[in-house]
């Protein structure tokens, strides 16, 4: 393994780590007793009841972390790194 290589999974790993930490940041935020900060009507986001557009906004924040880490990292199939000769199998 050369420098760039041991660069280029140092990378990888600290990227997993940050998607990971976000993807439970975005699920705590909405499946935790925390969101009862967020039940009230007033004030209104957008027409929205507070309440909703919490629950929309950590759902967008959600989606767009899958989305950016299938595109970066997980949508990467195993298989073809190892033909690339990347990865042992």
């Amino acid at each position: 393994m050369n420098l760039s290589e041991g660069s280029d999974v140092m990378r990888t790993t600290k990227t997993r780590i940050l998607f990971i930490a976000a993807t439970v940041l975005g699920l705590i935020m909405l499946e935790s007793p925390i969101i009862l900060l967020a039940n009230r009507s007033e004030p209104t986001v957008l027409g929205f009841p507070f309440l909703l557009a919490w629950v929309l906004f950590w759902w967008a924040f959600c989606t767009a972390v899958f989305l950016v880490a299938h595109l970066m990292n997980w949508g990467k199939p195993r298989n073809r790194a190892v033909a690339e000769g990347r990865e042992t199998a």
